[in-house]
């Protein structure tokens, strides 16, 4: 009887360019790896946008999440914002590092299998919408994952949105939130973020449930918008999200 090869273990989240796994990976050993170094979410935390809850009294400390006529339902993130992982998403959003694309694809693959019973019943997974151009950013990071992970989804058990034009684009550039306070966030959203979006072809969105794809979940704000857009504009049920890191509140 023949004694199996053993399998080299994972060099760790971070040191990805150097692990055995690079090229032959699969979502299972990405995400298995990758959790090991993510900081958990907190067990007691909002179930619309994850936030931790400050107090026993179980109401949300982000306005979003009470408004009444909010166009999202929830927004599930893999992990906080911190650590290796902040470190490496920052380098490849900020540094051109693109080359993560296919490691955060494995990641955003194994949390939905993951998780299956909670996101199976979406009908298309799309990115959140970026502008590339004059002003804008030279490469759109968030589709980059989307089209990564179809690949890497060969038994397609995930609607990921591949087609081109997205089922929802961005026309303009507008103002980056980070930084900005809680109402700059608002004003930059409802007006020129608003004005941005457009859904291409209504007939891809009607009736369907929508899983919207994003790296990081601040208060939620872009999320509503890209919601609404998708209902109001392509007729959608209902939209959701998914990210690969929720923000700390308040940071």
């Amino acid at each position: 009887m023949t004694t199996p090869t053993p399998r080299p273990e994972p060099l760790g989240f971070g040191r990805c360019a150097k692990c055995p796994y690079l090229k032959t990976g699969t979502p299972e050993i990405c995400f298995g790896c990758a959790r090991k170094s993510f900081e958990a979410l907190d067990a007691d935390r909002c179930q619309v946008c994850d936030l931790p809850f400050k107090s026993r009294c179980k109401v949300c400390a982000n306005p979003i999440c009470n408004w009444d006529d909010r166009d999202f339902g929830w927004n599930y993130a893999a992990a906080m914002r911190s650590g290796i992982l902040k470190s490496v998403l920052d380098a490849y959003k900020y540094q051109d590092k693109r080359g993560w694309a296919l490691i955060f694809a494995r990641v955003l693959v194994g949390f939905l299998n993951q998780e299956m019973g909670t996101f199976a019943s979406f009908d298309l997974i799309v990115p959140s919408p970026t502008f590339v151009g004059e002003d804008g950013r030279a490469w759109d990071h968030t589709r980059a994952v989307i089209l990564e992970a179809s690949e890497l989804d060969e038994d397609g058990v995930w609607p990921f949105d591949i087609e081109d034009p997205p089922a929802i684009i961005k026309t303009a550039a507008t103002e980056r939130m980070m930084g900005k306070k809680w109402k700059e966030r608002d004003a930059i959203a409802r007006g020129p973020l608003r004005d941005s979006l457009v859904v291409p072809r209504p007939d891809r969105i009607a009736g369907r449930d929508i899983l919207v794809y994003d790296d990081i979940f601040t208060d939620g704000h872009t999320l509503n918008e890209v919601a609404r857009a998708l209902i109001r504009q392509g007729g959608a049920k209902s939209v959701c999200g998914v990210t690969l890191m929720r923000q700390p509140f308040g940071k």
